[in-house]
């Protein structure tokens, strides 16, 4: 199989391929592309099911709008896969007389019906069939590595609400992953089957039970599932992508981890605890512009100057910081940034930016407060 090229199928429909690594890129590959090419010569692909991320030698997939990422041994099965649900079905068209898919010049040729609509394209299903069940509530459970926390009002009320006037008619089966130890894990329906829970009529659930590969296929169908609902808050879907495997979140991860900090389950500050931080999509940003170098000295430089701490203005501190150690001023010392903001709690910090609105505008007034007092710390 020879790739950067396009395959024609018969029905107009054209497969296009192209390995990371060969140059130059086709125009077709930027539009799909989820910010630019990383120091490790990595980008991620907006792909039907979320960012996949592309590793040099992988192969790039399109057919019709839609891509695919995979490896080069992969990707000739799957290549075969996309065309066996294109090609005609061959037919002779008489001796000699036109090639494969031809016409005999002694055929009339009859136009379609003008009341018949065209046929429509499909491609493969994906997956097995799911099994239609009965399920009693006590076998069912959820995994927090991926799916939404409860643990807010929100969640709480829309609970209670089931609960308290549950109706069957609008009760759908739940998306359930039977694991290979058998255990049922619900991809979706965590609050009809919580509402269920607190009711004694209500024994048993309709589940509509999947066999998946493992637990990030799991999160992938969870994402999935929601986003075509409603939008999933930044956290739910950060601990999704990282139950999911996706490595802009790993990377997320381990640098706030290495930092000595952690990320918060919960959107609400109320609910954080001392070192919780919630700016993932800061955090990515960061990454991105700047590198995971300066991002971590950042998170690093935040959890010695604030330990023992909640940082509910920890997404400005963070702004701030950023802004600071991506363009330091000449003679910079970074140990009398870290001496400078340990002259205030967190909070108090967070009050430079009382009544402004918008992240970039936070941001400045903090790196404006802190070098300030940086400035007065200089020695004499």
């Amino acid at each position: 199989m020879t790739y950067n090229h396009q395959l024609n199928i018969n029905n107009g429909t054209e497969i296009r391929t192209w390995i990371h690594g060969q140059f130059p890129m086709p125009d077709w590959v930027p539009p799909h592309m989820a910010g630019g090419i990383e120091a490790n010569g990595t980008f991620a692909l907006a792909t039907e099911l979320g960012r996949a991320r592309v590793h040099p030698g992988n192969v790039i997939i399109e057919r019709c709008g839609d891509v695919w990422v995979r490896t080069s041994e992969e990707s000739a099965e799957f290549i075969e896969g996309l065309k066996s649900t294109s090609i005609h079905t061959i037919t002779s068209v008489g001796p000699g007389k036109v090639r494969q898919f031809g016409v005999s010049s002694r055929t009339k040729v009859i136009a379609p019906a003008r009341n018949k609509s065209p046929s429509k394209r499909h491609y493969p299903p994906v997956g097995s069939q799911p099994s239609i069940e009965w399920i009693h509530l006590g076998r069912l459970s959820i995994d927090g590595a991926y799916q939404r926390s409860t643990d807010n009002s929100a969640s709480r009320r829309l609970i209670s609400s089931i609960a308290a006037k549950f109706d069957w008619r609008l009760c759908a089966p739940l998306v359930v992953s039977r694991r290979p130890d058998d255990t049922l894990t619900i991809i979706d329906g965590q609050h009809r089957w919580m509402a269920a829970s607190q009711r004694d009529d209500i024994p048993q659930l309709p589940c509509c039970v999947f066999r998946y590969q493992n637990i990030q296929e799991e999160a992938r169908m969870f994402i999935v599932a929601n986003r075509a609902r409603k939008p999933v808050n930044r956290l739910d879907d950060y601990f999704a992508a990282v139950a999911a495997a996706d490595e802009d979140a790993l990377e997320i991860h381990q640098i706030v981890t290495d930092a000595g900090l952690h990320i918060a389950r919960n959107t609400s500050s109320t609910a954080w605890q001392p070192g919780d931080v919630a700016f993932t999509a800061a955090i990515a940003t960061s990454i991105r512009r700047f590198g995971p170098a300066i991002t971590s000295a950042v998170l690093t430089n935040m959890a010695v100057a604030f330990p023992y701490q909640k940082m509910r203005h920890g997404g400005a501190i963070f702004g701030g910081l950023v802004r600071i150690m991506s363009r330091p001023p000449q003679d910079f010392d970074p140990d009398r940034l870290v001496a400078t903001l340990q002259t205030r709690t967190a909070d108090e910090w967070g009050h430079c930016t009382t009544g402004l609105k918008g992240g970039d505008v936070r941001a400045i007034a903090l790196q404006d407060a802190i070098m300030r007092a940086y400035e007065e710390r200089a020695p004499s």
